[in-house]
């Protein structure tokens, strides 16, 4: 019974309005009738009670004189006058106590009638089922003398109630049918142009994808009609876009289904595995696939057929026909029939080939020494990270040699770079003949060399010991003659070196202290070894005493923020990066690089931050007013730890909120360091700030450990050449080719570029050269207090 009921209102729009009117109609029709019933059985029953009272009101008047004289002969003729009234069932006189004076039923004379009505009623009626009984005082000169009673038969009453009932029943059946066949008519007028709608519809889906209704009229099916008819437009003009981008051989594309196989394959596809559309159809894609990554493969593609996933993204390799292995990001995408099965599935396919080529070429560049090809101060912080946990977990000791050649400046400038280069290279080798192969031999920078010594004894002074027969074969080495071209050079080599035993000291706390010891090595005469000692601890308690000045400064606004000038490629000012200083009220102005590393570490640099973020969003707001300024961006430097805050995004949304700022004039600048940790987090909180405007820009890019993989997934606006990259442009042509590198990476990804450190107009002009147009640097202005910057943006104004 439910499912029927369900069918007939679930069903189709036709049949829905049938029922619906229906039920509507027999609704209406049943309250009607209902109410013509009771309107007539209340307007019948008035009349009855009426007539009633009337006949009683009669007789109570004709009857006063006999009662009161008491003649029962007369009142006899009376009520049998009164007897031959239509449906009368009885009539009584009656004396105050209640005896039958006179009674249509004669026999009844004398007898008494007990229920009498009160004494201060006059006239009472009552109703039963069968009968109409009213009850009348006889008042003669204002005096009770008696009662008559009257009472009616109901049965013709109710013979009409059931009547009307009948025909009421008829009228509402009928009527109910005449609506019906009209609702059913009107339907079919309504319904029969979404009818048509629908059979165009069902011939589309077909694959008659040329049909339209092209429907006339002005009403809803019209309208409703027109606007298929530009979905189906909208469709097919889409479905054209798709082969057009299917055509363009952008990328490879390839469409399968589980039941029917390889569906379409694109030529850029086919040119990428050198197989044809039929050799494809023909293969599967694990015979493509190179073995070592077909296992992810499977199990990504599996996860989609058992509804897990919509789809997935990897890099994988395929194999070509030649036999040639080609890196590729892989995107597969699925749809589904309405059941949740598999419909089809359609597979992009970018060669990386070249980016990953690039990408190890950068790797080598940024991590590698391109003079010595030593590992650089980069790559030996990760190596120091891992010789630390390694340290913890071994329970050995470890040794950091910090190693700077003597007089080296002397040679390069009396000899030229050419000799000092050699030199180096020379003394590079010297250096990794004199350790194993699991120590690391890094230069540091310029004539700095940093080892690190791994596995040393698990007891202090041994590995002291061991540490010191290194050095010895270091000295020894370094101290040979160098024959260089026509020149022959004897150098020596000062050395600090200090023990580490698991984490106990972070890498900067180590290389200070090596650092500290080479100095007192070369204090103490130079070309020997010198430990770091406890009482060196000075540098350390300034270090703590620097962080409580930190805290002070904060809480008594001794940060000030510098601003220096960012140029564009027709020397005109662009923006400006904000820089933070410490006026400190002893020491006088401190740069960034004596105490950032202090904050961090002690968690101060999140409300540091703040600081920054909310005084450069007052600078913008104030700039804002002034024509020549309200263009100008400001770049502020976001640490790792502020980014990672919780409420990062919001703290940065109230502060434009706040200042009520154009958000598209504040860029943030991240080092890459931050993206090591937590990318989909990093990812999701740019893309926030990225969607209102905010810009990001990659700092010191080139120094870290870019992935190209997450820099295509990054908001990123811009990337940072770092100064070290600069600096000897034009002299060194390692430098050279990671500049242009990375010029060139960041226009194949469509990003924007600016280059630090910029010192003189040669090195503008190379970079110009390769396509950089921004640049910032101490050719155009120093970092200077805000007075003075706008000064500086005055004299940079078109005369």
């Amino acid at each position: 019974m439910f499912k029927t009921l369900q069918q007939l209102m679930l069903g189709s729009l036709h049949r829905q309005l049938i029922v619906g009117m229906t039920l509507t109609v027999t609704l209406m029709m049943g309250l009607f009738v209902w109410n013509i019933i009771h309107h007539a059985q209340t307007v019948k029953i008035e009349q009855y009670k009426v007539q009633a009272v009337a006949l009683a009101d009669s007789l109570s008047t004709s009857s006063a004189i006999w009662v009161a004289s008491r003649d029962f002969s007369g009142l006899q003729d009376i009520v049998d006058g009164v007897s031959r009234y239509p449906d009368l069932k009885h009539a009584i006189v009656l004396d105050p106590r209640g005896q039958v004076m006179a009674h249509t039923e004669k026999d009844k004379v004398g007898l008494y009638i007990t229920e009498l009505p009160k004494e201060n009623e006059h006239q009472t009626v009552h109703l039963t089922t069968n009968i109409i009984d009213v009850t009348k005082a006889i008042i003669l000169a204002d005096r009770k003398i008696g009662w008559v009673r009257i009472g009616l038969d109901r049965k013709p009453f109710v013979d009409q109630i059931a009547k009307i009932k009948t025909n009421g029943f008829y009228y509402a059946l009928i009527t109910i049918l005449l609506g019906t066949l009209i609702t059913t008519l009107a339907s079919h007028y309504l319904t029969r142009r979404l009818f048509t709608i629908q059979k165009v519809a069902n011939k589309v889906q077909a694959g008659a994808n040329h049909l339209r209704v092209n429907m006339q009229g002005t009403d809803e099916a019209a309208l409703l009609a027109r606007q298929f008819d530009r979905m189906l437009d909208s469709l097919t003009q889409r479905e054209m876009q798709l082969a057009s981008f299917y055509s363009l051989d952008l990328v490879g594309l390839a469409i399968t289904s589980p039941e029917r196989g390889w569906i379409s394959v694109n030529n850029c596809l086919c040119n990428m595995l050198e197989y044809s559309e039929q050799e494809l159809q023909k293969m599967t894609w694990a015979e493509l696939t190179h073995p070592d990554d077909l296992e992810t493969d499977i199990q990504q593609f599996n996860n989609i057929f058992s509804n897990k996933v919509e789809g997935y993204s990897l890099e994988k390799r395929f194999i070509s026909k030649t036999g040639k292995v080609i890196t590729t990001m892989l995107v597969v995408r699925c749809v589904r029939k309405i059941d949740g099965s598999v419909d089809y599935v359609m597979a992009m396919v970018a060669d990386i080939s070249q980016q990953k080529a690039d990408a190890i070429k950068i790797e080598q560049l940024a991590f590698y020494d391109p003079l010595t090809q030593l590992p650089n101060r980069r790559l030996l912080s990760d190596r120091l990270k891992q010789a630390l946990t390694f340290s913890a977990r071994r329970h050995l000791y470890g040794a950091v040699l910090f190693l700077d050649l003597d007089d080296f400046k002397t040679l390069n400038d009396t000899q030229g770079h050419d000799i000092g280069d050699i030199l180096l290279k020379e003394v590079a080798k010297r250096l990794t003949a004199c350790v194993r192969d699991t120590d690391t031999v890094s230069r540091f920078g310029g004539d700095e060399f940093v080892i690190l010594l791994e596995g040393l004894n698990c007891n202090r002074m041994t590995a002291e010991e061991e540490t010191k027969v290194v050095a010895g074969k270091i000295l020894d080495k370094i101290n040979e003659p160098y024959k260089m071209a026509n020149y022959t050079h004897v150098g020596t080599i000062s050395i600090g070196a200090t023990l580490f035993f698991g984490h106990e000291l972070t890498i900067e706390e180590l290389l200070k202290q090596a650092d500290i010891a080479m100095y007192e090595t070369k204090n103490d005469g130079r070309n020997a070894l010198c430990f770091f000692e406890p009482q060196m601890q000075t540098t350390i308690n300034h270090r703590v005493e620097l962080e409580r000045d930190l805290i002070y400064a904060l809480e008594h606004r001794q940060f000030q923020l510098y601003y220096q000038i960012q140029m564009d490629s027709s020397n005109k000012p662009s923006g400006t990066e904000a820089l933070i200083r410490w006026i400190h009220p002893k020491q006088g102005l401190i740069s960034p690089f004596h105490f950032i590393s202090i904050a961090e570490d002690s968690g101060i640099i999140v409300e540091i931050g703040i600081w920054v973020l909310e005084t450069a969003c007052a600078q913008l707001k104030a700039w804002q007013s002034n024509a020549d300024t309200a263009g100008l961006s400001i770049a502020i430097n976001v640490s790792a730890k502020q980014f990672h805050q919780i409420n990062f995004v919001d703290t940065i949304k109230n502060a434009i909120d706040i200042y009520d700022i154009n958000s598209s004039l504040l860029k943030i600048e991240l080092t890459e360091s931050l993206l090591l940790i937590n990318i989909e987090e990093i990812i999701a909180k740019m893309n926030d700030l990225a969607a209102i405007g905010i810009q990001f820009s990659l700092d010191d890019f080139g120094t870290g450990y870019s992935s190209l993989q997450y820099l295509k997934r990054l908001p990123l606006y811009q990337l940072k050449i770092d100064q070290s990259f600069v600096r000897d442009l034009g002299i060194n042509i390692s430098d050279e080719i990671i500049v242009t590198t990375i010029i060139s990476m960041a226009h194949s990804l469509g990003l924007n570029v600016i280059a630090e450190g910029v010192e003189t107009e040669e090195q503008q002009r190379f970079l110009l050269s390769q396509g950089c147009k921004n640049f910032q640097g101490y050719f155009f202005g120093k970092p200077i207090p805000i007075n003075e910057f706008e000064k500086l943006l005055s004299e940079s104004k078109p005369k």
